[in-house]
């Protein structure tokens, strides 16, 4: 099953690229209910196959989340760095 938690996470990481977060829920959502659906066929209890569905869930959206993160941070620092590297200049210009 740690296998599938990574692939969980990456699946997520590499959707927060591209896909809105609407369509990228809808998707979560569809992948939980068909594990669901497809643990009680097979003999699992319902409580286990929706606790499943569930972790598996929160690992695509962590997954998702960390890849906005990561870019948040990485817009803010290179926004941050030119707001002062403008505030430098105009301070030497202004004499």
């Amino acid at each position: 099953m740690g296998w599938a938690f990574a692939i969980c996470f990456v699946i997520g990481a590499i959707c927060a690229l591209r896909l809105p977060i609407l369509i990228f829920t809808l998707i979560v959502v569809f992948v939980m209910l068909g594990y669901a659906i497809v643990g009680v066929t097979t003999g699992s209890g319902i409580l286990a196959a929706i606790g499943w569905a569930m972790a598996l869930a929160t690992l695509l959206e962590a997954g998702y989340l960390f890849t906005h993160a990561i870019l948040y941070c990485v817009y803010t620092r290179r926004a941050s760095g030119a707001r002062s590297s403008r505030k430098i200049q105009s301070k030497y210009t202004a004499d």
